[in-house]
């Protein structure tokens, strides 16, 4: 038993490091012989990209229109989660990734960055007359909370000042940490000033951002492969194009409301060299193809796998991976304390002949299942402070999961106990037993039994939903895996670990249960005769 598990864990990185790394420096070539280029947004951060009729619009949407006509092909945006866009960069879903992504050193091993094509800077957004709060040190104060969207400049600098980790709310969107801030769960959220001013402006009149002059400066690149230095290199000669000719200058003022000042037109030249540097001859060689017309043909299959296994990686993010899988048993026990027993309370009321609680346990399994849990843990957490209902991240989870699970292992449950035979019943009542003796004697022993494999199915499904509350900033297992793999270089093989740990977790418990099955299996008379 110990050596299938150990087979099935290391399966997928065996599977992994069969694939074939694919040609260097070639992405230039199959972009225009494909005639698209494929760019990964996360269209949740205005004005840099948001959705709007369906479609992906906004500053870097403009801006990689006219990169496309400068290489002579179609540019198609593709939306995904953040925590997504690298990991199909490195695995050859999409060419570049282009995000408000931050050039950083850490990063820069891993990816090739274009020159800086904005500049953008950290703020603090408080809210309006909260004049405890006038930046970003008022938040290191004693007990203050800080919200931010994860594994983005405004959690590094927080943390850089000092903060403790678990006084930073981190979230998958820079609009829930503002939501966050305005339900007073936070003291203030530090984000992107131009983000700040257009969510502010759009829906957050309560809201104000402390000051214009960013605490932080930062540069925002284009995003490439390692091996796609010549597709930067033809990047970089775009966007000194539409730097020089005015276009960006339009861009600029269409979707941030106001002229692009001089002086930082002067300083994106200045940082020019802040992105990946290319060799001469890559550049040399990139200027000619550019010269030339692009040959548009079918798109073709690639002939290999960015995918690169990076134990150097693998052994720094362990021990985090490890600290998030603890708070996801943690999550997952708690959850089945509290939501097996509350769906065995909510069965034997859905069986009751009372019928108003009957109809109350009806419309609870119907409204719980008849919605996503995502939803329910956004209505916990972001909804119920309206009503004067603030939990903490920890309990709105632990609600949201429990709540969801009683409904699940209601409906069980109630099927396991029709399925004893009423014969059963009747033969209690003949020996004078009660209704309660009768289920609590005669009707519930058999019942766990029998409703103990898809009690097992609804605990593995759980351990894994517990994944969902990494929205309200829980760090568990998943959002460690997508923190840890969004700077790593190598996010594959962060999730290729975390989904290693989920099975690791999953595997005891089905084997636990099998055990259970073999020694409360039902007494079976043989009959007389039989051998």
């Amino acid at each position: 038993m110990k050596r299938c598990i150990l087979r099935l864990i290391l399966l997928p990185f065996l599977v992994a490091c069969s694939l074939r790394p694919a040609c260097a420096d070639e992405d230039l070539a199959r972009v225009r012989s494909r005639g698209a280029l494929r760019i990964a947004t996360d269209a949740t951060y205005p004005p840099f990209e948001y959705i709007e009729n369906e479609n992906v619009v906004g500053f870097d949407r403009d801006i990689g229109d006219e990169l496309g006509k400068e290489l002579g092909v179609k540019v198609q945006f593709i939306s995904m989660e953040w925590s997504g866009v690298f990991a199909a960069l490195e695995t050859d879903k999409v060419d570049l990734v282009m995000s408000g992504v931050t050039i950083t050193e850490e990063r820069k091993k891993g990816y090739t960055f274009s020159r800086p094509y904005f500049l953008s800077g950290q703020v603090v957004a408080r809210r309006k007359g909260d004049t405890r709060i006038n930046g970003p040190d008022d938040l290191l104060g004693e007990n203050r909370i800080a919200a931010v969207q994860s594994e983005t400049t405004g959690q590094y600098s927080m943390e850089k000042r000092g903060m403790p980790k678990d006084r930073i709310h981190r979230f998958d969107t820079l609009q829930d940490g503002i939501l966050d801030t305005r339900n007073k769960k936070s003291d203030g959220a530090v984000g992107d000033l131009p983000a700040f001013k257009d969510i502010i402006r759009k829906g957050y009149p309560e809201m104000e951002v402390t000051s214009k002059t960013p605490f932080v400066e930062e540069n925002l690149g284009i995003v490439a492969r390692r091996q796609g230095r010549d597709l930067v290199a033809a990047i970089n000669v775009a966007l000194e194009r539409i730097m020089t000719d005015g276009r960006y200058a339009r861009i600029y003022e269409k979707w941030m409301q106001e002229p692009l000042p001089l002086a930082t037109l002067a300083k994106l030249h200045e940082v020019r060299n802040a992105g990946a540097l290319i060799p001469p001859e890559i550049v040399a060689s990139t200027a000619a193809a550019m010269a030339k017309p692009a040959i548009k043909e079918a798109d073709t299959a690639l002939t290999g796998s960015a995918f690169s296994l990076r134990p150097d990686i693998l052994k720094t993010a362990l021990p985090i991976l490890l600290t998030g899988a603890r708070l996801t048993l943690l999550l997952t026990a708690v959850t089945l304390l509290i939501g097996v027993p509350l769906g065995l309370l909510v069965a034997l009321a859905r069986l009751s002949h009372f019928g108003l609680l009957r109809g109350i346990a009806m419309v609870y399994i119907e409204i719980v299942r008849g919605t996503p849990l995502l939803m329910q843990i956004y209505v916990i957490y972001f909804v119920l402070p309206a009503l004067g209902i603030s939990l903490p991240a920890f309990l709105s989870g632990v609600a949201a999961l429990s709540l969801n699970a009683a409904a699940y292992v209601a409906e069980i449950f109630r099927a396991g106990i029709e399925s004893i035979d009423t014969g059963q019943r009747e033969a209690a009542q003949a020996l004078g037993m009660t209704g309660g003796q009768t289920m609590r004697y005669v009707i519930l022993p058999q019942t766990i039994r029998r409703v103990l494999p898809p009690l097992t199915n609804e605990a593995a499904a759980l351990l894994k939903d517990s994944s969902l509350v990494s929205v309200v900033a829980l760090s568990e297992l998943m959002r460690v895996g997508k923190e840890t793999a969004t700077n790593a270089g190598s996010p594959t093989t962060i999730y290729l670990a975390v989904a290693c740990i989920y099975l690791a977790m999953t595997l005891p418990l089905t084997a636990l249960v099998r055990r259970l099955e073999s020694r409360w299996q039902f007494v079976r008379r043989t009959p007389k005769g039989a051998k």
